[in-house]
């Protein structure tokens, strides 16, 4: 029945969760570790309001994030409109609050601190649902009692794990998440020689497509991923990442790129991005009379905390943080202009989560091998696929006060008919051999094996 309510809601997967005695609407519902642990679901961008109290004892950062929640009931489904994730950093986990409020059909009963929301063995049942689009735009819920048919089936599945959020099973299906569903698609397509390719938004197809990108758009696309610019999972809840080798014979080092977010404060946000290139970076191109027509920003125009390059304009700091658990929700990675101390471009640690927490929780890194030719191009993926498993962003953040996760730019400003024409690529990357730092867990897999995949 709980089941049948969520599919027909349009639920796109279900999970579930085992409710404890301390689950209810006022001491929220642990749901993960981290918001990338969620990034199945459709969250929303992360907010922080710093809190008035000056006392010792006043309460530890807490970064607030909105989800579009709907109760479901036999009489259809009810929107929650405060329910939020509270996500805290120092424990670390993630909970889910709000849920009752504003919400005539909400779970009051089973959820209601007052009520029957200390009873254990209740259950969470929910599940992500996609608009027209094919997007996730909202989740759907329902809690049952712990004497109930659905219930006692969660308790009873193979992948039930307590105090986890947990995929549902129907019937020995295999798990949302599982490594064997993304393994069997890629056996489809390793080892075969492919004109790159990329399925647009549309369902369209442009073949071939040969820009530097294609291996990457090729890989979705022949796994019937489309073209979006939305932040996501790219197949089931992995992200793909296509990484360039010499040979498909072994694992060789790639720096590979983990998002590419703009600067949402400092100097930079109140000026072209050519005056920020103009401004911080050096010549790269000059006409024949040697004017400068083009200027390039890249890891030479900024020095790093330890770094003695007194030329140099900028240094790259992190502002307000101390440890994986412990950072200022209103911190941010700078760019300080050494002359003035003024931020010249900043990434508040908001925006950085609110990228982090959509794509990065499990990541599947591809080989492949790209050839050119006058009259072609081929790529060809390989069977030895390096997974990340659970990550955190505080662990994001570690790693680049460490030095393994590096801001990479490549921003140029080009003289065009007397304007500047300004091209941005702000990357924060990191080498292969170092996704151990951003990663509870790293798995080397050759998708040849016969044995029982990953999962």
């Amino acid at each position: 029945m709980v089941h049948r309510l969520l599919v027909d809601a349009h639920a796109d997967s279900v999970w579930v969760k085992g409710l404890g005695r301390n689950n209810n609407s006022k001491q929220q519902v642990y749901l993960a570790g981290d918001p990338s642990d969620l990034s199945f679901l459709p969250l929303g961008a992360p907010a922080y309001t710093p809190t008035k109290s000056h006392k010792p004892k006043a309460s530890a950062p807490i970064i607030q994030i909105p989800v579009a929640w709907r109760w479901v009931t036999p009489d259809g489904t009810f929107e929650a409109p405060h329910t939020r994730l509270c996500y805290y950093p120092q424990y670390p986990e993630v909970r889910l609050s709000g849920f009752l409020r504003g919400c005539r059909e909400a779970p009051s009963e089973l959820m209601g601190e007052t009520r029957r929301g200390h009873e254990a063995g209740r259950c969470l049942f929910l599940g992500p649902v996609k608009n027209s689009d094919g997007v996730i735009d909202h989740v759907v819920g329902i809690v049952v009692g712990a004497d109930s048919p659905a219930a006692k089936y969660a308790f009873d599945m193979q992948s039930f794990e307590p105090g986890r959020l947990c995929p549902v099973i129907i019937r020995g299906e295999r798990g949302i998440g599982e490594f064997s569903v993304l393994q069997e698609a890629l056996l489809g397509i390793v080892g075969r020689r492919i004109t790159p390719w990329r399925l647009r938004g549309d369902g369209s197809a442009q073949r071939p497509y040969i820009a530097p990108n294609a291996p990457g758009f090729t890989l979705e696309a022949e796994l019937g991923v489309g073209e979006n610019a939305i932040p996501g999972p790219d197949f089931d809840i992995w992200e793909l990442k296509a990484i360039k080798q010499p040979t498909l014979a072994r694992r060789y080092n790639h720096k590979v790129t983990l998002f590419t977010p703009q600067p949402d404060r400092g100097w930079i946000t109140e000026h072209a991005q050519s005056e920020f290139v103009l401004k911080y970076g050096h010549v790269s191109q000059r006409d024949q009379n040697g004017n400068a027509i083009g200027y390039y920003f890249t890891t030479r125009d900024f020095r790093h905390e330890n770094d003695n390059r007194p030329d140099v304009k900028l240094k790259l700091t992190l502002i307000g943080f101390t440890d994986d658990r412990n950072f200022d929700p209103d911190g941010m990675i700078a760019l300080i202009d050494t002359e003035t101390g003024e931020t010249a471009a900043g990434w508040s640690f908001l925006k950085l989560l609110d990228h982090w927490q959509r794509k990065h929780n499990r990541a599947a890194y591809v080989p492949y091998l790209r050839e050119d030719s006058d009259d072609s191009t081929f790529v060809e993926f390989g069977p030895l696929i390096t997974l990340g498993v659970s990550t955190s962003f505080g662990l994001f953040l570690q790693a680049m006060k460490d030095g393994k996760v590096v801001y990479d730019p490549g921003d140029k400003a080009t003289l065009v008919n007397g304007k500047w024409v300004p091209h941005s690529r702000s990357q924060f990357r990191i080498n292969l051999n170092h996704i151990a730092a951003i990663y509870q867990e790293v798995r080397s897999v050759d998708i040849r094996d016969d044995g029982p995949a990953a999962s």
